[in-house]
């Protein structure tokens, strides 16, 4: 079967970082597949014309099998001015399902729970590719579990990591490209994982690396700008030197009601709506589910060989492609029984570094960007 056309509607805007649609792109290049553009975006290098994606002025998207667009189509939160920037939803989109001989696909990575893919316009779109979805939630019909991924800089990044016994018996715990606000996934790790685990690892807490100063080698400092700081081999070089990474993120939220809207409205008559909610909680014998759940560290960490610490995902409600094994690909530990994770790894000596072998070995198996592309080619087939 010939491969579709693909047009991506990526924004023109450098610090716009649509890294929702990279990794895509990054798997059809090396799979030989050629994809189009409604401009240039994503400098690979400081080489000049060195675009992921190039502008194809030749290409009426509405002649092309697959449109895919960035969330940061639809909401982009401008940092350098605090600006929310929203476009309207184009008439490809907007057109009638049965009118149009392509099919729409949107990416949703955004952090929350509703986002702006819940919107009643958004069911025109054939398929949503959502990062951070929880299977015990509420979910629009048209929405599917995706994944952030591995990046090629991520992979790049981290090609020459140390032997893993050559590294501080430690779990790295670092946030610094994150958001201004804690995560309550993070905050309970901080304060009930981290110091049961030390009889096992001490918790290496440096100071921050600094985000904010442009690496000074051309190539890296191009790929900073366009990750709005996030990018910092400084920073990889500190995950990779330690044998495990703390990579919680979200919030943890009880098993009901199905539709937890009111557990990220602010106020104190949302607060006293999900009261009864969160008393009910501590009798529920079902596990509670995680929000937001998914962030560029827990990839990172894998890509670095690095043993990766989080929530146990599959009891958390979590829903992926392809799901990663507890206690095989990453340690996932249920904040109700917090030594049992603590005790096994004090009695297994080298699980820990099996963890982190076996984990990069999935990572790059199901979610290197070659391994993206294929999983999108074959969705594409069904739509």
């Amino acid at each position: 079967m010939n491969a579709p056309k693909i047009y991506f509607f990526c924004c023109d805007e450098f610090d716009n970082y649509q890294n929702d649609i990279i990794p895509l792109a990054e798997g059809l290049r090396d799979l030989g597949i050629t994809y189009f553009s409604r401009c240039d975006y994503w400098q690979n290098s400081a080489r000049e014309g060195d675009y992921l994606f190039r502008k194809s002025p030749d290409i009426n998207p509405a002649d092309c099998d697959v449109l895919v667009f960035p969330y940061r189509w639809f909401y982009w939160f401008r940092l350098s001015d605090k600006k929310e920037i929203r476009r309207p939803m184009p008439p490809e989109v907007a057109a009638p399902r049965s009118k149009r001989r392509y099919r729409t696909v949107c990416f949703d990575d955004n952090d929350g729970y509703r986002t702006v893919s819940w919107n009643p316009e958004f069911r025109q779109f054939d398929l949503i590719l959502r990062t951070k979805y929880n299977a015990r939630t509420f979910n629009p019909t048209n929405l599917r579990p995706w994944a952030i991924g591995l990046h090629s800089r991520f992979l790049s990044a981290t090609m020459n990591a140390p032997p893993f016994k050559n590294r501080r018996p430690s779990i790295y715990t670092n946030f610094n490209a994150s958001h201004p606000y804690p995560h309550g996934s993070r905050t309970r790790a901080l304060e009930e994982l981290h110091p049961r685990l030390r009889s096992v690892l001490d918790t290496y807490q440096p100071e921050h690396v600094n985000v904010r100063q442009a690496p000074t080698d051309d190539n890296e400092r191009i790929l900073w700008e366009q990750t709005n700081g996030r990018h910092a081999q400084a920073y990889y070089d500190r995950l990779q030197s330690c044998q495990a990474c703390s990579t919680f993120c979200g919030e943890v939220i009880p098993p009901m009601p199905r539709s937890p809207d009111n557990y990220f409205i602010g106020g104190n008559r949302a607060r006293l709506k999900v009261l009864p909610f969160r008393f009910l909680g501590m009798f529920d014998p079902r596990p509670p589910r995680i929000i937001s759940w998914d962030s560029f560290r827990f990839w990172e960490t894998l890509a670095a060989g690095t043993a990766a610490f989080h929530v146990d995902l599959s009891r958390y409600g979590v829903s992926l492609p392809v799901m990663p094994e507890n206690w095989r690909h990453y340690i996932g530990v249920d904040f109700r029984n917090i030594d049992c994770a603590v005790n096994r790894l004090k009695s297994e000596k080298s699980l820990l570094e099996d963890v982190a072998a076996q984990g990069r070995e999935w990572a790059i198996r199901n979610y290197s960007p070659r391994a993206v592309a294929e999983r999108f080619l074959d969705w594409c087939a069904r739509l």
